[in-house]
């Protein structure tokens, strides 16, 4: 039975891995839920297994669904308000790819939201009270 199990849900737990050790992405995304192998996918229809999560990026919440087909390789459908894009049949370097672009732009526009937040003159005003702060009796 486990056995079964772990065939079920091999597409989701290879990009699971894939998503936890390309950086952070697992802390950047929300709604992570996987895909059942045994049910027919609306988009792609048979496949092994898989992953749909979301992210908020560029002010748009975009629903990035990845399955692993029979032939051992990826099929990608990204939805948001814009439109739909679907990838067939690509293998594990695209997906990887794929997953290190969404990091990449996420990373971007949370760097580019902390500079807009931060005053520089305030920064280092706070910084240097940060370091010469006596530590306090225990």
């Amino acid at each position: 039975m486990e056995y079964a199990a772990d065939d079920i849900n091999y597409g989701y737990l290879s990009i699971l891995m894939h998503i936890n050790s390309e950086n952070t992405l697992i802390d950047k995304i929300e709604n992570i839920n996987p895909i059942d192998g045994t049910i027919e996918h609306p988009v792609f229809g048979k496949n092994r297994g898989g992953i749909s999560f979301s992210l908020f990026l560029r002010g748009f919440t975009t629903v990035f669904e990845a399955v692993m087909n029979h032939g051992d390789r990826f099929d990608v459908h990204v939805i948001n308000e814009s439109g739909t894009t679907s990838i067939i049949d690509e293998d594990l370097d695209h997906l990887i790819y794929l997953l290190h672009i969404l990091y990449i732009n996420k990373k971007a526009e949370e760097d580019e939201l902390l500079h807009r937040a931060l005053d520089p003159h305030t920064y280092r005003k706070v910084a240097k009270k940060m370091h010469y702060r006596n530590d306090p009796p225990f």
